[in-house]
């Protein structure tokens, strides 16, 4: 066991996580929460939807700055966060065997954008 402080322990102030800044978190956050209703439905998330909720939660459009296409992928990420984490246990529940399960998996993977 090592002896360190607490201070040194502590995690540094939240300023950025894979390069994304710490004001885009809510945005990030706002988008995945619109974009969870397609992939609830099983529509497919193309880019027409995936603008939309980028500009909706951003109040404002990539050329603009707002976003870009990087934090809509990550608004991606996160909404199949929220989907498994709603989702997950009844997936994993129906699905007869573990391949079953990774074959739904797959299903809600190719609702989103490669």
């Amino acid at each position: 066991m090592s002896n360190v402080s607490l201070s040194a322990a502590a995690p540094a102030p939240l300023r950025s996580l894979a390069g994304v800044p710490a004001d885009a978190f809510a945005g990030i956050a706002a988008a995945a929460h619109l974009l969870l209703p397609h992939l609830e439905r099983g529509s497919r998330i193309d880019a027409v939807v995936l603008r939309a909720a980028m500009e909706h939660a951003f109040g404002g459009s990539d050329a603009a700055g707002a976003w870009d296409w990087k934090t809509a992928y990550d608004a991606c990420e996160a909404a199949t966060v929220l989907f498994m984490r709603k989702f997950g246990p009844t997936i994993r529940a129906r699905a007869a065997t573990p391949a079953a399960e990774l074959s739904m998996l797959g299903r809600i993977a190719a609702l989103l954008p490669t």
